[in-house]
This record gives C-alpha cells, sequence and structure tokens, in this order.
C-alpha cells in the first residue's frame, strides 16, 4: 500500500505520446505535477517518448518499480499483472473496465486477478478505476485531468469514491473551494484493494482532518466499523455520500422492524455513534468538509447567524428550522453589546441583521462578529452578506478578516449572488487566510449543522455511559413465539404488559372476561400471525354477548383465510386507554451488529415510518436524541394541549429491549409494537410483543 500511495518510481505500460489518451494523459500530468521519482514507459510500438526512453515489456524494466499504471486493453491485463508480479512491482492499477460490473464471466476473471495479485503480495487497485492521486508528493496515476493544489502544507481533505469519474467530480469541486487536497482514490470494482485499504494507511497521516467517501457499497463492514472508531479518536472526519439508499425485502417477513429501519438506516446507526457523516448531496459532501479541513471543531452546539439583509435573517430562521439547526438565544450581555454597536433601528437577536449601516461603516462587520464569537452558546458562525460594489466588498473583507482569523471557531464566511463574479483579490484574501468561502447561505447552514453535528458526537463518545445491567431471556427451541409466550418473557424481564389471561374456548374467555371487567381485547394467539390486526385477529369487545359472537367470528376467519395457522389459544386482555402508541424494535444485523429502532409504532408503522436507529449499546442521551428527532416528537411532549409523555419510562423500555437483545445470544430480535407510551409519570404498556430466537 505504502509504494502504491507513495511510489518512488513509476512505470506506464501501454504509455503513449498523445497527452490526451488513456496511456498519455498519466505521463503529462505526472511532468504537470513535478513528479520528482522515477518514470519508465513501456510501449511496443515506440521507442521515446517526449524524450523518455521506452522499453517493450514488463520484463524489461527494473526488478522493483514501486507503481505501475496499467492503460491497456483488458485483453492484455491478466499477462500483465502476472509480469509485474514477477517483477516485484509494488502495486499495479487496472483501468480496464468488463470484469464484475458486466457479467459472471467478467466476475470470474476478476478473481483470477485477485489470486494472482495476492500470490505476488502486489497492491491491486481497480480494475474498473479511474486510479488514484498522491497530492503531496506529486504522483498521479490516473488518466482523468487535475492540477496541482494551490497551495502546499496544512491541512488536507482525501476523496475516495467508488466511482472513478465521481471522484474527479468531487476533486474539482474541493479545488473551486480551495480545498488542500491529500490524496484522490477511485477504488472501483475493489478486486483486492477496498475502501478499508486506503483509509487503513491514510488514517496514519497527520494533515488529513477529513475523508469524503462517496460509498455505493461498504464490503467489509466490521473492518469499517473499527476503521471508523479509529477515525474519531484521531480527529479525522469521515463523511459518506452513501448511494442505493433501498431496504431490503426479506428483512419485512416477521416484523415491522427490518422493513421500516433497512440497510441504510442500520448502517447509519452504528456507523453514526462512531462520528461518522452521513451526507445526502455531493454539494452537501464538499461544503462539509471544507469547514472541517479550514476550521476548528465547534465546541457549543449553538449557531449564530448575521447578515445584512432583513430577508436573508427571515430565510435563515426557516432553513434553520427545516434542518433541524439550533439558532440559540444568545446571552445577556451579548444583547447588550449588540444593542450598543447595532444601529437603533435594527434588533439584538440571532439570527442578527446589521443592516445597510455596513455600508457606510465596513467596520461594523467586524465589530458585531467579534461580539458573537465571544458568546459562549455560539459553536459556529455564519456570515452572510451582499457583495457590494468592488470598494464596499474589499472594505467588507478587510473589516472582517482580521476577526474571523483570530477566532478559536469556524466561521463559514458567505457572500451572496450566486455564482456571480467576485473580485479576484477578495477572494484570495478571504483563500490565503485558510477560510471557507460559500455563495448561498442554506449550504453554509447545513454545513454548519453538519459540523457541529460531528463535533457534539465526538464529544459525547469520549464520555459515553454504559447501558443498565442486561436480563437475559430463558428460550426454548422454537425460532418464533406467540404473543403470549413473548410478552410473559418480556414481563420477567421487567416489561410492563397488560392484564391478561390464555384461554382455550369461549367459556374460559368468558369467565377471564368477567374477572378482568368489560370491555375487554380478544386476539387470537398464533404463531403463524404475526400481525394480528392486518387479519382481523383483534378486536375490542364491551359486553358478554358480544364476546360470544366475536369468539366465534374470529376462529372462523383464521380457519378460512389462514388454514395453515396453528392456533394456540385467544388472549383476553384489559383495555389500555390513551397513550401514545410506538414502536420498539431490536433486531441483530449480520453485516453491522446489533441495533434498535424506535418509531411511531402501532398498525400504520410502516406507513408513516417516523423511526430512528440507534446502536443496541445506546447510552440514555443517545436514546433521548433518537426520540426528539422523531417528526412525531412534539405529540410525545404534549403538542396541541395533549398529556406530557413519560419519556424516562420509554427510554428505560428502549434500554431493557436493547439489553435484553445483547445478554440473550439466541435471541435474533424483539419488537414490541404497540407499547403505548402513558402520560407522565404512569409509565409504558407493551400492548403486542413478537421474538423470533
Amino acid at each position: 500500500m505504502q509504494r502504491l500511495l507513495h511510489p518512488r518510481s513509476i512505470a506506464i505500460v501501454g504509455a503513449s505520446d498523445a497527452p490526451e489518451s488513456i496511456g498519455g494523459a498519466p505521463i503529462s500530468l505526472l511532468e504537470r505535477f513535478g513528479y520528482d521519482g522515477d518514470v519508465y514507459c513501456v510501449s511496443r510500438t515506440r521507442t521515446r517518448i517526449n524524450g523518455r526512453p521506452c522499453v517493450d515489456s514488463i520484463e524489461s524494466l527494473p526488478y522493483g518499480v514501486d507503481a505501475v499504471v496499467l492503460a491497456i486493453p483488458k485483453a492484455g491485463v491478466a499477462d500483465a499483472v502476472l509480469a509485474a508480479g514477477r517483477q516485484g512491482v509494488g502495486g499495479a492499477i487496472v483501468f480496464s473496465s468488463g470484469y464484475a460490473e458486466v457479467d459472471a464471466d467478467g466476475a470470474a476473471e476478476q478473481r483470477a486477478l485477485a489470486e494472482v495479485a495476492k500470490e505476488y503480495d502486489l497492491a491491486l487497485a481497480g480494475p474498473n478505476c479511474l486510479g488514484l492521486i498522491n497530492f503531496k508528493d506529486g504522483a498521479p496515476l490516473t488518466f482523468g485531468d487535475a492540477s496541482p493544489n494551490r497551495r502546499i502544507g496544512g491541512s488536507s481533505l482525501a476523496i475516495i469514491a467508488q466511482s472513478g469519474a465521481m471522484s474527479l467530480a468531487l476533486t474539482y469541486a474541493a479545488m473551486a473551494q480551495d480545498i488542500t487536497l491529500s490524496y484522490t482514490i477511485s477504488t472501483g470494482n475493489e478486486a483486492v484493494l477496498g475502501i478499508e485499504d486506503y483509509l487503513s494507511v491514510i488514517l496514519n497521516e497527520e494533515d488529513v482532518r477529513a475523508v469524503a467517501l462517496l460509498i455505493e457499497q461498504i464490503r467489509r463492514p466490521a473492518e469499517f466499523i473499527e476503521l471508523a472508531r479509529i477515525a474519531r479518536q484521531r480527529g479525522v472526519a469521515l463523511c459518506v455520500l452513501h448511494t442505493g439508499r433501498g431496504a431490503r425485502a426479506q428483512a419485512a417477513s416477521l416484523s415491522h422492524t427490518g422493513a421500516i429501519a433497512g440497510d441504510q438506516g442500520i448502517m447509519r446507526a452504528v456507523l453514526a455513534r462512531e462520528g461518522v457523516l452521513f451526507i445526502d448531496s455531493l454539494d452537501e459532501l464538499i461544503d462539509t468538509t471544507c469547514v472541517l479541513v479550514k476550521c476548528p471543531l465547534p465546541r457549543a452546539n449553538g449557531v449564530a447567524f448575521m447578515t445584512d439583509s432583513g430577508a436573508a435573517k427571515t430565510y435563515a430562521i426557516d432553513v434553520s428550522d427545516d434542518i433541524g439547526l439550533l439558532l440559540p438565544e444568545l446571552a445577556p450581555s451579548t444583547l447588550a453589546k449588540l444593542a450598543e454597536e447595532l444601529p437603533s433601528f435594527a434588533t439584538a437577536s440571532n439570527p442578527v441583521d446589521i443592516t445597510a449601516m455596513g455600508l457606510n461603516d465596513p467596520s461594523l462587520y467586524g465589530r458585531v462578529a467579534s461580539t458573537l464569537l465571544g458568546d459562549d452558546e455560539v459553536g459556529c458562525l455564519v456570515i452572510s452578506s451582499m457583495p457590494g460594489s468592488t470598494v464596499q466588498g474589499t472594505q467588507q473583507v478587510d473589516a472582517l478578516l482580521p476577526v474571523l482569523v483570530s477566532a478559536h471557531k469556524p466561521v463559514i464566511y458567505t457572500i451572496m449572488g450566486g455564482e456571480s463574479p467576485l473580485p479576484p483579490e477578495n477572494k484570495l484574501k478571504i483563500y490565503d487566510e485558510g477560510l471557507p468561502l460559500f455563495r448561498s447561505p442554506e449550504r453554509a447552514l447545513i454545513a454548519a449543522r453538519n459540523v457541529t453535528d460531528y463535533s457534539r458526537t465526538v464529544r459525547r463518545a469520549s464520555s459515553r455511559t454504559s447501558s443498565r445491567e442486561s436480563v437475559a431471556l430463558s428460550l426454548d427451541s422454537s425460532s418464533q413465539m406467540n404473543e403470549y409466550e413473548a410478552k410473559k418473557l418480556l414481563s420477567d424481564a421487567g416489561l410492563r404488559v397488560p392484564k391478561g389471561e390464555l384461554t382455550f374456548d369461549v367459556y374460559s374467555a368468558q369467565a377471564a372476561a368477567t374477572r378482568l371487567g368489560y370491555p375487554v381485547v380478544l386476539k387470537v394467539v398464533s404463531r403463524q400471525i404475526p400481525h394480528k390486526s392486518e387479519v382481523g385477529a383483534v378486536v375490542v369487545v364491551s359486553e358478554e354477548t358480544a364476546l360470544v359472537r366475536v369468539h366465534e367470528e374470529m376462529l372462523t376467519r383464521i380457519r378460512d383465510t389462514l388454514p395453515q395457522a396453528v392456533v394456540d389459544g385467544v388472549l383476553v386482555e384489559e383495555v389500555v386507554n390513551g397513550g401514545i402508541e410506538m414502536i420498539i424494535g431490536a433486531r441483530r444485523d449480520a453485516l453491522w451488529g446489533d441495533t434498535v429502532l424506535i418509531g411511531l409504532g402501532g398498525v400504520w408503522a410502516e406507513v408513516v415510518r417516523d423511526a430512528v436507529v440507534v446502536a443496541v449499546d445506546a447510552d440514555r442521551n443517545e436514546i433521548l436524541d433518537a426520540i426528539d428527532s422523531l417528526r412525531g416528537a412534539a405529540t410525545l411532549r404534549g403538542a396541541r394541549g395533549g398529556a406530557m409523555s413519560d419519556l424516562d419510562a420509554l427510554a428505560n423500555a428502549i434500554e431493557l429491549i436493547g439489553g435484553i437483545l445483547r445478554a440473550t445470544p439466541g435471541c435474533v430480535e424483539i419488537e414490541v409494537n404497540p407499547l403505548v407510551v402513558l402520560p407522565i409519570g404512569q409509565g409504558v404498556v407493551a400492548l403486542d410483543a413478537l421474538i423470533v430466537t
């Protein structure tokens, strides 16, 4: 890996004197980047290229070249990889496509390449990749057009993408924001080297502050989780744009949990608590990494917004509400100081509009920014100003830069106006001070939210507390329990369930209902009917005559529509009134481990899909944050005059259910749906439960 990423000698196989060709571009790029190692050209048709002598085969190269670039058709790749291995080459890059991305035959050819590479300890990149660029050493091993960094040294960004074209697109976008790059890596089909291999090297390099990852598939989840943990501990932010967000269909076979969570939800839950930032767009990926590379991390969760436009102030409030960004109330001392600085007709608040007075007195920009940065509740400052004339823009920049450069907090400087040209000297002043410069306040606010979320996760991870002691279930050999058995086990473990009795005929059901008191709930109990409401197997009855009729109708309906279902009895339970219905689902995932889904529940759980996934050992703070992140969280907090729900009891239930899964190796899944959360002080009740072993 080190020889491939930091080569001191490079050979281009299939070298060409056409600088725009796949075999000529690497030579041209090496010259543009000023690569100072040895460069060898391999060509069967040319004796010299750009003044460089050529050899006609890999076997004619000096033994032990660090990296070879195979810019040749697929037909010659297998022989070239074998020759490179025998010639002691450290790493090889295969541009050619037509392998596992095409068909089974291509996959077999790709496996053969991998076997040869592993036999000779050859670090093979690709196939079907665009190669890589080491900006620090000036070693571009690609045919994609690129240029060196504008500046040398300082914190840097690494880009890793499984798509070659997208790796280059992200590179161009990063350079447009004057982000110093360390690497751009296209992993392609990952026959040998995957994302994890590149990360394992990059995370050891001190200048890398962030890694932008565009991923279609994480092939080695356990290793990726460990690398994410290492990255968090070393202060390297991993920002992931993961394409393909479909849920696994087979996960929905027994429970609602799998269908709602899906692959992405489970993966995000496990990786997010290790500090991995999941990003939703290409622009957001570059914007967020720009701030992470150029700025210190925020130490508080609040963001201040400063502008010279009243409409921009209102817009910032709207955007912040939409994206879940905290614009905190400022401290009284900050407000008092702002009132002194601002014109009398301006309002001291967050966001703050300094009005057009900044045009008359440019120093107002710097004074207000300094005041906002001095507030302890402000972890990050977003400045969004109008460009003004060339003179006004220069005055604004000159007034702000001394304050922003000395700030120990992240500052995102936004000059509105889209892609309208700015005076080049003003842009360079901002870039030379290492500050992020945006043209959209919305993008700036989203980046501020992401950076704030990342910082909070990292701080929390270092002080994470372990969950309470877990309770193990005593399981029998059945693969799935009926509701009565599942609720009995959960009740023994400490989860409250409704009072009820399992009955075996209409007479015992009548007697149970009399003891419990009407109204009661009748439920058909069967291992083959995990979702009773969908087949009419759960009904509320209010008096004895109705019970006799409903009892017969339910059992007849089940016999007619689900003849294969074995009915274990009819559960008669008390009715639990009021409360908010939730779904809690703990499950094991073969790739990503154990997680818990928390969401609004009941019969509409899969339709509403208001849910979030957390790690199974999430602590109380993580659980409460997850509950707050639900779209329907306001209903739990007494929206529209409703009662405040017992959130402590809900969090206890989530910890309990997750702990049971962790402590019971034979348990695959536990789902409680619905779990009724009663008003504060009254606890929770599990109305239905499913346990799969």
